[in-house]
């Protein structure tokens, strides 16, 4: 399952569990599992939500990969639009539970929680319990909403799965290897939220962008004020807590992390400030957890520079 629960700075325990909980084969060998993330190669885009113009270095592949739990905020919008959870309802964590015949972990029992509080915390039992009722179809059809099956500017979709006969579990965790997306369409999606729904047309500087349509996705104010909440707890004290400490930027974010190949890989997406959003951004980490590399990286660029 993927959890991004901050829990312990202990990042030998937090791989552990991960690896576990992901079902990897054997744990990693003390040497292996240090404190001191793997290498890889990390990038970060950036747009003006007034402008849609697309900042990222040049030279870099666009990297598309497994989601993780950054999937949630999709699984969420789907929930609460069609009424599958009521925005107060709460689902209770201890940690772990079992669905249709599969254990599901967290990596902390998360107590009591509603839809806001299990974005912000990544809760895994949360989200496995509340999307009992969700066929794999709805769920495509909310990605759709945002984006995952279709080009940013000039550069072409990730991967993006045709339907099939399985649960809906593996891609409300963003799991299945069937979802693909890159970083720039993880961008839009939070572009999506912060604009609520009203975003230009992304583009890079090269590209002309005039008379290209902006994109258009209609929810309930409800259902954009809890996506928003979620992120915005998720930067002030859930899974993403370490990014902005002292709240300079007033960040709104979420994290994932998913398996890849022996290890893991990793994102961050938000958008700031939260009051009234003027950027969004995405960082993908090839290699590490989201606490190891994802949000730490994306901290570093985001406080590297100058933002009006």
């Amino acid at each position: 399952m993927a959890s991004d629960s901050q829990g312990s700075d202990n990042s030998i325990g937090r791989r552990d569990f991960l690896k576990s909980m992901f079902g990897l084969g054997g744990l990693l060998e003390a040497s292996e599992a240090s404190a001191k993330p793997p290498a890889g190669r990390t990038i970060f885009f950036w747009t003006d939500l007034k402008t849609g113009q697309v900042g990222f270095p040049t030279g870099f592949m666009i990297e598309a990969g497994l989601p993780g739990s950054v999937m949630k905020i999709v699984s969420a919008a789907a929930l609460l639009e069609e009424r599958l959870i009521s925005p107060n309802d709460t689902v209770d964590c201890k940690g772990h539970a079992t669905i249709g015949g599969r254990k599901i972990n967290c990596l902390a029992a998360h107590g009591k929680v509603d839809a806001v509080h299990a974005i912000a915390q990544s809760c895994n039992v949360y989200f496995s319990t509340a999307s009992r009722e969700l066929s794999q179809a709805l769920l495509f059809d909310y990605a759709r909403k945002f984006g995952f099956d279709s080009a940013v500017g000039s550069f072409k979709s990730g991967l993006f799965p045709k339907p099939e006969k399985s649960s809906a579990w593996t891609y409300v965790l963003g799991l299945s290897p069937s979802m693909h997306p890159n970083g720039l369409q993880l961008l839009r999606m939070s572009a999506i939220v912060a604009n609520r729904g009203d975003v230009p047309y992304l583009h890079s500087a090269e590209e002309r962008a005039e008379g290209k349509p902006r994109l258009k996705v209609e929810f309930s104010d409800i259902t954009w004020g809890r996506l928003q909440q979620g992120m915005e707890l998720a930067v002030r004290e859930g899974t993403a807590k370490k990014l902005d400490p002292n709240h300079k930027l007033h960040i709104a974010a979420k994290t994932g992390t998913a398996p890849h190949a022996k290890s893991f890989q990793s994102w961050i997406t938000g958008y700031f400030p939260c009051e009234a959003p003027r950027y969004a951004f995405c960082l993908g980490a090839t290699s590490g957890t989201s606490s190891e590399v994802a949000v730490p990286k994306a901290k570093e660029f985001l406080f590297a520079n100058e933002w009006p």
